[in-house]
């Protein structure tokens, strides 16, 4: 993600917590389908999918958000500090 958006996401360690706030960054992009949070092998970081329900969306999403396309996915890798 670039680093505006991974300041929205600063100081969030819940899982669910991350979920939830991905969801509201991607929603002006259309219906969220899925986002799977997946930790790195070295628990610096959740590499993240978001599938939307309109991938003609995921363009704009990329301008804005960052990441890369992967598949019908946008992946994002967000760094997180250990509590």
């Amino acid at each position: 993600m670039n680093p505006e958006s991974l300041k929205k996401l600063a100081g969030i360690s819940n899982i669910e917590e991350m979920r939830r706030a991905i969801e509201a960054m991607c929603l002006p992009f259309g219906s969220v389908q899925e986002i799977r949070l997946l930790p790195d092998q070295r628990g610096e970081a959740y590499l993240c999918f978001v599938t939307l329900a309109s991938q003609h969306m995921n363009p704009p999403m990329m301008d804005k958000l960052g990441g890369i396309n992967y598949g019908n996915s946008v992946a994002f890798r967000i760094p997180f500090k250990r509590n």
